[in-house]
């Protein structure tokens, strides 16, 4: 394969996106909202509050007005990158139909949001645990009934929220990466050198030399003793078949601040320790995670939940979109908006209709 490698967003979308040239194509969550994507309904513009410094620009978008309602919500938190309002219009149009209201925001450093872009998970999840306690200090949101939804990298922070916020009623999850640590990372970053053709006798090297040098970056090694890991994780690049300026490169991208944050990657244990109403959604599809390996992982993480649903959808992607072929990204712009099928936006519909109902 030709061009730049995606590595599914170290782990589809834990931590920012990393890149090695050739190994797979560039998959990413981030897509210029269309107009067309906007629901119609009744929308109040807010603004919220984080850490200082950073107000995060919103929409909330509220059903049919009904003196003195107080509406259940959903908090709809986008995947990787530099995501703005739209990407959720078929499913707020659904919500809103049904009573419950929906929140969308600007990432912070995006759109109207203030901050500066940090492609930190910390910050991320502080950004919508900010964005749930605004909504319930409204007099129109039911603060009892709120749900938080995430798409790939949101699909993490979701029961991230909602593990230190148990005010959160439900949690929904879609291809959401489901693990802890380092292992995890190392684990998906195998299986994507592998589903990309290279053979396990040359990748398995490659991913402990790879796991050696970001435990000693995240033990905050020296450089006399980060020196020398560095240098192996190249050869073992260039023995799974990288030229040495690929092996270099994609060092470059996998050696950061970011990837020394894979310690704190705890999605397998976030959805462990919640009690709520939780759905996790997988495409079987997807090319950037294994949806047979994270549904089998969130199964596990939710077995002790009795409210808890995994669900596989066959023929979608990533990005849960209809007449998908391959599942790759080439084909995303042509089959419209990100959560348009009609089977995802239906499941997930009559899921939240039941998980919010004051009948629960």
């Amino acid at each position: 394969m030709t061009g730049a490698l995606n590595l599914m967003r170290l782990a589809a979308g834990l931590c920012p996106a990393l890149m090695l040239g050739g190994l797979l194509p560039s998959a990413g969550d981030a897509r210029p909202a269309r107009i067309a994507e906007r629901p119609t309904g009744m929308a109040t513009e807010v603004r919220i509050a984080s850490e200082p410094g950073v107000t995060l620009a919103g929409t909330l978008h509220l059903p049919a007005a009904v003196p003195g309602a107080r509406f259940p919500l959903a908090v709809l938190v986008q995947g990787h990158g530099r995501n703005g309002r739209g990407g959720y219009g078929d499913l707020i149009r659904r919500l809103n139909a049904d009573g419950i209201a929906a929140l969308e925001y600007d990432k912070r450093g995006v759109g109207q949001s203030g901050g500066t872009y940090q492609e930190d998970l910390t910050l991320l999840t502080a950004d919508a645990a900010a964005a749930v306690a605004a909504m319930r200090a409204r007099g129109d949101i039911d603060g009892r009934r709120i749900a938080v939804v995430g798409h790939s990298q949101g699909g993490v922070i979701a029961p991230a929220v909602a593990a230190v916020d148990r005010g959160v009623a439900a949690v929904v999850t879609l291809a959401g990466s489901v693990g802890d640590g380092l292992p995890y990372l190392t684990r998906a970053i195998r299986h994507q050198m592998i589903a990309a053709g290279r053979a396990p006798a040359v990748v398995d090297p490659a991913i402990g030399a790879i796991t050696a040098l970001l435990q000693a970056r995240i033990d905050r090694r020296d450089m006399a003793a980060i020196a020398p890991l560095r240098m192996a994780a190249i050869a073992r690049f260039e023995d799974a078949g990288f030229s040495p300026a690929q092996a270099q490169g994609a060092l470059a991208m996998i050696d950061t601040e970011e990837a020394w944050q894979a310690d704190r990657l705890r999605s397998a244990s976030d959805l462990k320790a919640l009690h709520v109403p939780v759905l996790a959604v997988f495409g079987a599809k997807d090319p950037l995670i294994s949806a047979a390996e994270e549904s089998a992982a969130a199964r596990a993480a939710l077995r002790d939940n009795p409210r808890g649903k995994v669900v596989v959808l066959a023929g979608l992607s990533h990005w849960f979109q209809d007449g998908a072929v391959t599942g790759g990204e080439d084909e995303v712009a042509r089959l419209g908006p990100n959560f348009s099928s009609p089977r995802a936006v239906a499941l997930v519909g009559d899921w939240l209709d039941d998980a919010l109902s004051v009948k629960r």
